[in-house]
């Protein structure tokens, strides 16, 4: 299998890669089988890390090609046999200022890259989504047949792609799933997120800034286990045009989150500062949450990682990693 993975560089589609190798080196057929070719938007030296710094000695099975979803891409999926879409846009706080290029990144991108792969008989399609999509949900959780209520440009943008996504399945009879997943978190992410943003503050005895009055709830999953559950859904025998939850139904509010980020630095748990968020962040969505079941049943995949200990070793994987954060 000729695997086309999107955002190759990026903190998800990297993670993909480096599972890959992983299950490589543990002689898994399946990827003894695969070749990887990773199209990445741009060639910043410190993306290229989250794929350089551990990358195997030759042959890796992977190639690396640098281009646009926007530019000259004909021809991309010419003798590819899957699509794993992670390439979009994914700063909410961004797509709020300008909402324009995450809708020309996630929705016209999506639809170039459509195109090409219909034009080229690509055999399966795996489109990475967020929970995002379904808006906020204050008791309960979202299943799969949810409606969509997008609250945020970034979101409205994610649920015009997976709109796409799905018509390709039932119109042009392409082989598309759509995984819509939580909060993912793990090494190399990128500095401006949460969890690294609050490990620096905490390992400089700073305060970690938290939107809001802290209450808003976010479920978490660690990036491995989000990996395998792609890896399952690309070889399973599954319908097309599904929808599927990748969520470890692992909740907490950003207030206990910075706590435990601040636990496993040894540093004071009272060092959070609130953040009036309704300028940054209008509209601010106050719980989101996912039935996962699906998969299990259906798959049999189940998040490996605990929340707690997962978060604990990742911070762990920061501090002794400060040059990702100091880049």
């Amino acid at each position: 299998m000729r695997i086309l993975v999107t955002g190759a560089v990026g903190f998800i589609g990297s993670a993909f890669i480096r599972g890959f190798w992983d299950k490589l080196a543990a002689g898994d057929p399946q990827a003894q089988d695969s070749f990887i070719v990773g199209f990445a938007r741009d060639s910043v030296a410190k993306n290229q890390k989250r794929l350089t710094t551990e990358a195997p000695e030759e042959p890796n099975h992977v190639e690396l090609i640098y281009g646009d979803l926007l530019g000259d891409i004909s021809g991309i999926c010419e003798k590819i046999d899957a699509v794993v879409h992670f390439a979009a846009r994914t700063f909410v706080d961004h797509s709020i200022k300008d909402a324009t290029p995450f809708v020309e990144a996630n929705v016209i991108g999506t639809l170039r890259l459509l195109e090409d792969a219909r034009r080229h008989g690509v055999k399966r399609w795996i489109q990475i989504s967020t929970d995002e999509v379904y808006g906020s949900i204050l008791e309960g959780a979202h299943d799969e047949n949810a409606p969509l209520n997008p609250r945020n440009p970034y979101a409205a943008a994610k649920a015009g792609a997976d709109a796409l996504v799905v018509s390709y399945a039932h119109t042009y009879g392409m082989h598309t799933s759509v995984i819509r997943t939580e909060n993912n978190y793990g090494p190399y992410q990128h500095t401006q997120k949460a969890m690294p943003t609050f490990i620096r503050a905490a390992i400089n005895d700073e305060e970690l800034p938290v939107y809001g009055d802290g209450l808003h709830v976010r479920q978490w999953l660690h990036v491995n286990d989000h990996v395998e559950a792609i890896w399952k859904l690309l070889h399973g025998e599954v319908e097309p045009g599904q929808i599927w939850h990748v969520a470890g139904c692992q909740e907490l509010t950003n207030t206990q989150f910075a706590e435990i980020i601040l636990t496993a630095c040894d540093k004071p748990t009272d060092r959070i500062k609130l953040i009036p968020d309704f300028d940054i962040r209008p509209g601010h969505d106050r719980r989101y949450a996912l039935v996962c079941d699906k998969m299990k049943n259906i798959l049999g995949w189940e998040p490996t990682v605990e929340l707690k200990p997962g978060i604990t070793s990742v911070v762990k994987w920061y501090v002794e990693n400060r040059w990702w954060l100091d880049w």
